[in-house]
Protein backbone atom coordinates (compact mmCIF):
# COMPACT_ATOMS: atom_id res chain seq x y z
CA UNK A 1 0.00 0.00 0.00
CA UNK A 2 2.89 2.31 1.17
CA UNK A 3 4.25 2.39 -2.67
CA UNK A 4 1.46 2.74 -4.45
CA UNK A 5 0.29 5.74 -2.27
CA UNK A 6 4.27 6.49 -2.84
CA UNK A 7 4.19 6.36 -6.71
CA UNK A 8 0.53 8.26 -6.93
CA UNK A 9 2.52 11.26 -5.17
CA UNK A 10 5.43 10.98 -7.04
CA UNK A 11 3.98 11.77 -10.52
CA UNK A 12 1.77 14.84 -8.75
CA UNK A 13 5.15 15.74 -7.07
CA UNK A 14 7.12 16.32 -10.62
CA UNK A 15 3.81 17.96 -11.83
CA UNK A 16 4.78 20.10 -8.90
CA UNK A 17 7.82 20.76 -9.88
CA UNK A 18 6.94 21.44 -13.00
CA UNK A 19 4.20 24.10 -12.58
CA UNK A 20 6.89 25.64 -10.43
CA UNK A 21 9.83 26.12 -12.87
CA UNK A 22 6.92 27.29 -15.32
CA UNK A 23 6.24 30.13 -12.45
CA UNK A 24 10.25 30.96 -12.30
CA UNK A 25 10.02 30.53 -16.92
CA UNK A 26 7.05 33.08 -17.09
CA UNK A 27 8.65 35.52 -15.26
CA UNK A 28 11.68 35.21 -18.16
CA UNK A 29 9.35 36.64 -20.34
CA UNK A 30 7.01 39.59 -20.06
CA UNK A 31 7.62 40.66 -16.56
CA UNK A 32 11.33 40.91 -17.67
CA UNK A 33 11.13 42.44 -20.83
CA UNK A 34 7.78 44.24 -20.63
CA UNK A 35 4.43 44.20 -22.17
CA UNK A 36 4.73 43.97 -25.83
CA UNK A 37 3.80 46.89 -28.24
CA UNK A 38 2.92 46.39 -32.06
CA UNK A 39 5.98 48.41 -32.69
CA UNK A 40 8.57 46.10 -30.93
CA UNK A 41 7.03 42.82 -32.41
CA UNK A 42 6.67 44.78 -35.97
CA UNK A 43 10.90 45.75 -35.98
CA UNK A 44 11.40 41.76 -33.68
CA UNK A 45 8.23 39.71 -34.80
CA UNK A 46 10.82 36.18 -34.06
CA UNK A 47 12.37 37.46 -30.73
CA UNK A 48 8.44 38.77 -29.08
CA UNK A 49 7.20 35.52 -30.47
CA UNK A 50 9.06 33.11 -28.65
CA UNK A 51 8.70 35.80 -25.89
CA UNK A 52 4.90 35.39 -26.09
CA UNK A 53 4.77 31.60 -26.64
CA UNK A 54 7.43 31.42 -23.48
CA UNK A 55 4.23 33.40 -21.74
CA UNK A 56 1.15 31.27 -22.93
CA UNK A 57 2.77 28.38 -22.56
CA UNK A 58 3.87 28.97 -18.73
CA UNK A 59 1.12 30.90 -17.24
CA UNK A 60 -0.97 27.60 -16.24
CA UNK A 61 1.56 27.29 -13.71
CA UNK A 62 -0.58 28.61 -10.79
CA UNK A 63 -3.85 27.31 -12.06
CA UNK A 64 -1.92 23.91 -11.78
CA UNK A 65 -0.41 24.46 -8.63
CA UNK A 66 -3.80 25.37 -6.88
CA UNK A 67 -5.44 22.52 -8.82
CA UNK A 68 -2.89 19.85 -7.44
CA UNK A 69 -4.14 20.73 -4.03
CA UNK A 70 -7.48 20.26 -5.04
CA UNK A 71 -6.71 17.00 -6.12
CA UNK A 72 -5.19 15.71 -3.19
CA UNK A 73 -8.03 17.47 -0.74
CA UNK A 74 -5.84 19.09 1.52
CA UNK A 75 -7.16 19.56 5.02
CA UNK A 76 -6.33 22.36 7.19
CA UNK A 77 -3.67 21.95 9.81
CA UNK A 78 -2.02 24.09 12.14
CA UNK A 79 1.50 22.97 11.76
CA UNK A 80 0.61 23.29 8.16
CA UNK A 81 -0.36 26.78 8.69
CA UNK A 82 2.78 28.08 10.68
CA UNK A 83 4.90 26.48 7.84
CA UNK A 84 3.52 29.05 5.04
CA UNK A 85 3.27 31.40 7.47
CA UNK A 86 7.10 31.01 8.39
CA UNK A 87 8.70 30.16 4.98
CA UNK A 88 8.77 33.96 3.65
CA UNK A 89 9.97 35.32 7.05
CA UNK A 90 12.82 32.36 6.77
CA UNK A 91 13.06 33.05 2.71
CA UNK A 92 13.13 37.01 3.64
CA UNK A 93 15.80 37.07 6.28
CA UNK A 94 18.32 34.59 4.38
CA UNK A 95 17.55 37.02 1.15
CA UNK A 96 18.31 39.99 3.54
CA UNK A 97 21.62 38.38 4.55
CA UNK A 98 22.45 38.08 0.74
CA UNK A 99 21.73 41.33 -0.49
CA UNK A 100 23.99 42.30 2.60
CA UNK A 101 26.90 40.30 1.68
CA UNK A 102 26.61 40.41 -1.86
CA UNK A 103 26.65 44.29 -1.63
CA UNK A 104 22.83 44.68 -4.03
CA UNK A 105 21.19 47.64 -3.39
CA UNK A 106 20.26 47.84 0.49
CA UNK A 107 16.47 48.83 1.45
CA UNK A 108 15.82 52.11 2.67
CA UNK A 109 14.88 51.29 6.24
CA UNK A 110 13.71 48.77 8.67
CA UNK A 111 10.28 48.21 7.49
CA UNK A 112 11.51 47.69 3.34
CA UNK A 113 13.37 44.56 5.15
CA UNK A 114 9.72 43.51 6.89
CA UNK A 115 7.59 44.10 3.90
CA UNK A 116 8.64 41.59 1.82
CA UNK A 117 7.18 38.60 4.02
CA UNK A 118 3.92 39.68 3.16
CA UNK A 119 4.21 41.35 -0.40
CA UNK A 120 3.72 37.47 -2.09
CA UNK A 121 0.14 38.04 -3.36
CA UNK A 122 0.29 34.04 -4.05
CA UNK A 123 0.73 33.47 -0.19
CA UNK A 124 -2.10 35.63 1.13
CA UNK A 125 -4.44 33.85 -1.25
CA UNK A 126 -3.37 30.70 -0.93
CA UNK A 127 -3.32 30.81 3.15
CA UNK A 128 -6.81 31.88 2.44
CA UNK A 129 -7.57 28.88 0.50
CA UNK A 130 -6.05 26.67 3.41
CA UNK A 131 -7.76 28.59 5.88
CA UNK A 132 -11.09 27.49 4.51
CA UNK A 133 -10.24 23.68 3.52
CA UNK A 134 -12.52 21.98 5.76
CA UNK A 135 -15.71 24.16 4.98
CA UNK A 136 -14.60 22.89 0.70
CA UNK A 137 -14.29 19.61 1.78
CA UNK A 138 -17.48 19.16 3.71
CA UNK A 139 -19.24 20.67 0.57
CA UNK A 140 -17.62 18.31 -1.30
CA UNK A 141 -18.54 15.36 0.70
CA UNK A 142 -22.23 16.34 0.29
CA UNK A 143 -22.69 17.26 -2.72
CA UNK A 144 -23.13 14.42 -5.50
CA UNK A 145 -21.17 14.75 -8.86
CA UNK A 146 -24.53 16.94 -10.50
CA UNK A 147 -24.35 19.29 -7.92
CA UNK A 148 -20.80 19.49 -7.90
CA UNK A 149 -20.46 20.16 -11.02
CA UNK A 150 -23.52 22.61 -11.41
CA UNK A 151 -21.78 24.85 -8.38
CA UNK A 152 -18.49 24.96 -11.12
CA UNK A 153 -20.79 26.06 -14.11
CA UNK A 154 -22.05 29.06 -12.14
CA UNK A 155 -18.95 29.84 -10.29
CA UNK A 156 -17.11 30.02 -13.68
CA UNK A 157 -19.79 31.72 -15.70
CA UNK A 158 -20.19 34.62 -13.04
CA UNK A 159 -16.43 34.92 -11.62
CA UNK A 160 -14.60 34.72 -15.12
CA UNK A 161 -16.48 37.72 -16.44
CA UNK A 162 -16.36 39.35 -13.20
CA UNK A 163 -12.98 38.81 -13.14
CA UNK A 164 -12.10 41.13 -16.07
CA UNK A 165 -14.14 44.12 -14.51
CA UNK A 166 -14.06 44.06 -11.05
CA UNK A 167 -11.21 44.38 -9.12
CA UNK A 168 -11.71 42.31 -5.97
CA UNK A 169 -11.29 39.30 -8.43
CA UNK A 170 -8.15 40.82 -9.99
CA UNK A 171 -8.29 38.01 -12.63
CA UNK A 172 -7.08 35.39 -10.69
CA UNK A 173 -5.20 36.92 -8.33
CA UNK A 174 -7.32 36.14 -5.22
CA UNK A 175 -8.41 33.46 -2.70
CA UNK A 176 -12.08 33.16 -4.33
CA UNK A 177 -10.21 32.16 -7.93
CA UNK A 178 -8.19 29.64 -5.70
CA UNK A 179 -11.55 28.23 -3.78
CA UNK A 180 -12.69 27.50 -7.67
CA UNK A 181 -9.75 25.89 -8.71
CA UNK A 182 -9.72 23.81 -5.43
CA UNK A 183 -12.77 22.47 -5.88
CA UNK A 184 -12.33 22.15 -9.96
CA UNK A 185 -9.12 19.32 -8.73
CA UNK A 186 -11.61 17.93 -6.30
CA UNK A 187 -14.19 17.09 -9.48
CA UNK A 188 -11.48 15.56 -11.41
CA UNK A 189 -10.11 13.72 -9.09
CA UNK A 190 -13.37 12.27 -7.95
CA UNK A 191 -15.37 12.09 -11.29
CA UNK A 192 -13.82 14.13 -14.19
CA UNK A 193 -10.91 10.94 -14.64
CA UNK A 194 -12.97 8.59 -14.02
CA UNK A 195 -15.07 9.99 -16.78
CA UNK A 196 -11.92 10.41 -19.17
CA UNK A 197 -10.32 7.53 -18.59
CA UNK A 198 -11.42 6.33 -22.38
CA UNK A 199 -8.59 9.50 -23.57
CA UNK A 200 -5.32 7.87 -23.94
CA UNK A 201 -2.88 9.98 -22.33
CA UNK A 202 -1.42 12.07 -24.90
CA UNK A 203 -4.74 13.62 -25.79
CA UNK A 204 -4.17 15.71 -22.73
CA UNK A 205 -0.90 16.87 -23.63
CA UNK A 206 -1.93 17.30 -27.34
CA UNK A 207 -5.05 20.01 -25.86
CA UNK A 208 -2.74 22.03 -23.62
CA UNK A 209 0.15 22.01 -26.45
CA UNK A 210 -2.56 23.36 -29.12
CA UNK A 211 -4.80 24.86 -27.83
CA UNK A 212 -2.06 27.29 -25.73
CA UNK A 213 -0.38 27.12 -28.97
CA UNK A 214 -2.86 28.37 -30.95
CA UNK A 215 -3.87 31.75 -28.20
CA UNK A 216 -0.16 32.41 -28.42
CA UNK A 217 -0.29 32.52 -32.60
CA UNK A 218 -3.56 34.50 -32.94
CA UNK A 219 -1.99 36.79 -29.99
CA UNK A 220 0.99 37.47 -31.96
CA UNK A 221 -0.21 37.94 -35.57
CA UNK A 222 -2.86 40.11 -34.72
CA UNK A 223 -0.65 42.20 -32.30
CA UNK A 224 1.66 42.73 -35.34
CA UNK A 225 -1.58 44.49 -37.04
CA UNK A 226 -2.98 46.19 -34.17
CA UNK A 227 -2.11 47.73 -30.81
CA UNK A 228 -5.72 47.85 -29.43
CA UNK A 229 -5.92 44.28 -30.11
CA UNK A 230 -2.75 43.77 -27.98
CA UNK A 231 -4.04 46.02 -25.12
CA UNK A 232 -6.97 43.49 -25.19
CA UNK A 233 -4.82 40.58 -25.70
CA UNK A 234 -2.23 40.66 -22.85
CA UNK A 235 -4.59 41.47 -19.68
CA UNK A 236 -6.36 38.14 -20.91
CA UNK A 237 -3.32 35.81 -21.95
CA UNK A 238 -1.94 36.52 -18.45
CA UNK A 239 -5.21 36.29 -16.49
CA UNK A 240 -5.43 33.18 -14.68
CA UNK A 241 -8.96 32.89 -15.33
CA UNK A 242 -8.62 33.21 -18.65
CA UNK A 243 -10.72 29.91 -19.38
CA UNK A 244 -8.38 28.50 -22.16
CA UNK A 245 -5.90 28.61 -19.12
CA UNK A 246 -8.14 26.83 -17.06
CA UNK A 247 -8.85 24.28 -19.32
CA UNK A 248 -5.53 23.63 -19.53
CA UNK A 249 -4.52 23.15 -16.36
CA UNK A 250 -7.01 20.69 -16.04
CA UNK A 251 -5.82 18.88 -18.91
CA UNK A 252 -1.87 19.11 -17.78
CA UNK A 253 -3.17 17.52 -14.73
CA UNK A 254 -5.05 14.96 -15.65
CA UNK A 255 -2.32 13.94 -18.12
CA UNK A 256 0.28 13.41 -14.86
CA UNK A 257 -2.29 11.55 -12.92
CA UNK A 258 -1.72 8.80 -15.25
CA UNK A 259 1.82 8.87 -15.16
CA UNK A 260 3.57 6.24 -13.33
CA UNK A 261 6.33 7.14 -10.84
CA UNK A 262 8.22 6.34 -8.14
CA UNK A 263 10.70 8.46 -6.53
CA UNK A 264 12.05 9.56 -3.55
CA UNK A 265 14.07 12.20 -5.39
CA UNK A 266 11.44 13.77 -7.31
CA UNK A 267 8.97 13.92 -4.14
CA UNK A 268 11.92 15.63 -2.18
CA UNK A 269 12.96 18.37 -4.97
CA UNK A 270 9.06 18.89 -4.78
CA UNK A 271 9.17 19.93 -1.04
CA UNK A 272 11.60 23.31 -2.61
CA UNK A 273 8.91 24.19 -5.01
CA UNK A 274 7.26 27.09 -2.66
CA UNK A 275 10.41 27.92 -1.51
CA UNK A 276 12.12 28.37 -5.25
CA UNK A 277 8.47 30.54 -5.50
CA UNK A 278 9.05 32.89 -2.82
CA UNK A 279 13.20 32.97 -3.58
CA UNK A 280 12.89 34.66 -6.86
CA UNK A 281 10.02 36.73 -6.35
CA UNK A 282 10.77 37.93 -3.45
CA UNK A 283 10.68 42.27 -3.40
CA UNK A 284 14.49 41.76 -2.11
CA UNK A 285 15.93 40.10 -5.10
CA UNK A 286 12.86 40.49 -8.06
CA UNK A 287 14.37 43.36 -10.13
CA UNK A 288 17.68 41.72 -9.83
CA UNK A 289 16.20 38.38 -10.83
CA UNK A 290 14.72 40.66 -13.96
CA UNK A 291 17.64 42.59 -14.56
CA UNK A 292 19.57 39.02 -14.36
CA UNK A 293 17.53 37.67 -17.23
CA UNK A 294 18.26 40.57 -19.27
CA UNK A 295 21.66 40.64 -18.97
CA UNK A 296 21.76 37.31 -20.23
CA UNK A 297 19.92 37.84 -23.40
CA UNK A 298 22.58 41.41 -23.85
CA UNK A 299 25.45 39.32 -23.59
CA UNK A 300 24.39 35.80 -25.01
CA UNK A 301 23.99 36.42 -29.36
CA UNK A 302 22.52 32.87 -29.80
CA UNK A 303 18.98 32.13 -29.07
CA UNK A 304 19.59 28.25 -28.35
CA UNK A 305 22.27 29.09 -25.93
CA UNK A 306 20.49 32.09 -24.19
CA UNK A 307 17.37 29.99 -23.40
CA UNK A 308 20.28 27.15 -22.00
CA UNK A 309 21.86 29.65 -19.96
CA UNK A 310 18.18 30.54 -18.27
CA UNK A 311 16.96 27.07 -17.69
CA UNK A 312 20.37 26.02 -16.04
CA UNK A 313 20.17 29.70 -14.37
CA UNK A 314 16.42 28.20 -13.01
CA UNK A 315 17.16 25.07 -11.91
CA UNK A 316 20.33 26.61 -10.03
CA UNK A 317 17.59 28.71 -8.30
CA UNK A 318 14.98 26.13 -7.57
CA UNK A 319 17.68 23.37 -6.39
CA UNK A 320 19.25 26.19 -3.81
CA UNK A 321 15.92 27.12 -2.79
CA UNK A 322 15.35 23.17 -1.99
CA UNK A 323 18.31 22.91 0.01
CA UNK A 324 18.10 26.32 2.17
CA UNK A 325 14.11 25.18 2.98
CA UNK A 326 15.27 22.06 4.54
CA UNK A 327 15.62 23.96 8.05
CA UNK A 328 12.01 24.98 7.60
CA UNK A 329 10.43 21.87 6.89
CA UNK A 330 12.80 20.14 9.71
CA UNK A 331 11.73 22.72 11.79
CA UNK A 332 7.47 22.38 11.26
CA UNK A 333 7.15 18.47 11.00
Amino acid sequence: MSEIRLARQSNMELLRIVAMLMVMVLHTGYASFGYPRTVWLQAEPLRWLGLTMTEVYTVACVNIFVLITGWFGTTFRTKGAVRLAIHPIYVTIVLALYVWLAGLPQPAGVMDYVRPIWSYWFVCSYLVLYLLTPMLNAFVEKSDEAALRRFLLVFYVITIPCSFVFADLQKGYSAVSFVGLYLLGRYLRLYGAARLQHWPRWRFMALYVVLMGTMGLVGWGAGMMSQTFMNVFVPFVVAYTNPFTIVAAGAMLLFFSRVRLQSRLVNWLASGSFAAYLVHQNILVRKEYYAYIRHLADVIPSTPLFMLAVLASIVAIYVISTLAIQVVIRMVK
